[in-house]
């Protein structure tokens, strides 16, 4: 009997508490989001072949390699934007980076592709992007490609000075301009053509070629995430994407474009020398011999096209008509120059 009444009595009591405090909270057993079905993280979190291939291609990528990061994260530059994982979400969140970062990475996955916050492995942007021209360049997933892929400088704000300061010229990836047919120094009362390959894959531009189906799939090294265009072990090529529009391509110097092109920047180049420009003395890339004051813009203009088109490395593929017309205007005037310009009144800057 004692029993039973200790027992009502602690039922009682928890009673009065329970009520008594006067908790409100409403529980109701039901998922958080009926519309989320749980199979769908194995898209991303599972062993789906395409993730797969994905992984094994950027392997192969040279973003992948990390090889600039720790050089690239440091204060007074904004390198880091395009150079280190870190830099790049800052810069798409708000405009600028604030290197250095603490365990700064290599550019990975998830630079490019925001794994939750705009669905799987969505792309973090493909807004259209405004070159430093001011120019838009608008062609789908290639958006995000330029981000990066582009030069840093306004040509015209580089050669109205005329001075030729350390790292001169576009950087190392202007590869959006030159695909848009902008960018380049254009001599006055020339037409210059436009025939960038942005519009392959449904207007994607960067995508549709370098994002292929290997017609070789050798250890993931050509095509896909790894962004290669050439296997330079096997010598396999992406070539059959050509083929869609010609059918007669065999390799990608179609019509002679790429050999046409090497040409035309080897003539310029020793044109560039021969005016006491460029050097060849093993000094690295976009390093300058002192400063350089350069006869006129026009003299600047053709340096820069130069330099454009050599660190574009497509060898004329990315634009020929566009290309090929930025080297030949190029080559008219250092030729109209005829020996005016003497090697001993400007200091030489290195060959690229």
């Amino acid at each position: 009997m004692r029993v039973i009444s200790l027992t009502l009595g602690i039922l009682a009591l928890s009673a009065m508490l329970l009520f008594g405090i006067g908790c409100d909270r409403e529980v109701i057993n039901e998922p958080q989001d009926d519309q989320v079905s749980y199979s769908s993280c194995f898209t991303c979190h599972g062993e789906d072949g395409y993730i797969l291939a994905a992984q094994g291609e950027w392997l192969n990528s040279i973003h992948a390699s990390g090889n600039n990061v720790d050089y690239t994260n440091r204060a007074g530059r904004d390198c880091a934007q395009c150079h280190d994982h870190q830099g790049f979400l800052e810069f798409l969140a708000t405009g600028s980076v604030s290197a250095p970062y603490e365990n700064v990475s290599a550019i990975h996955c998830f630079t490019c592709h925001a794994p939750h916050t705009r669905g799987n492995l969505t792309l973090r942007t493909d807004d259209p992007y405004a070159l430093a021209n001011g120019v838009t360049f608008d062609h789908g997933a290639g958006n995000l490609c330029v981000n990066c892929h582009h030069a840093r400088y306004n040509v015209d704000d580089i050669v109205d000075s005329t001075e030729v300061e350390e790292r001169f010229g576009p950087h190392h990836g202007p590869q959006g301009d030159l695909l848009q047919g902008t960018g380049g120094y254009e001599f006055a009362g020339n037409a210059y053509g436009n025939t960038g390959h942005y519009n392959v894959d449904d207007n994607n531009a960067c995508i549709g070629c370098h994002m292929g189906n290997p017609e070789t799939h050798v250890g993931y090294r050509i095509g896909g995430h790894s962004f290669n265009m050439v296997d330079e072990e096997s010598g396999a090529t992406l070539v059959g994407i050509c083929q869609g529009c010609h059918p007669d391509a065999v390799d990608y110097d179609y019509d002679d474009i790429q050999t046409d092109v090497l040409t035309l920047l080897e003539d310029l180049k020793l044109l560039l020398f021969d005016a006491g420009i460029l050097v060849e003395d093993g000094t690295p890339p976009d390093t300058i011999i002192g400063d350089a004051i350069l006869a006129d813009k026009d003299l600047a203009g053709a340096l820069y096209n130069y330099v454009l088109v050599e660190e574009d490395r497509s060898e004329g593929v990315h634009n020929p008509a566009y290309i090929v017309d930025l080297l030949e205007t190029s080559i008219n005037y250092m030729e109209s120059l005829a020996g005016k310009v003497a090697v001993g009144d400007l200091k030489p800057l290195t060959a690229h």
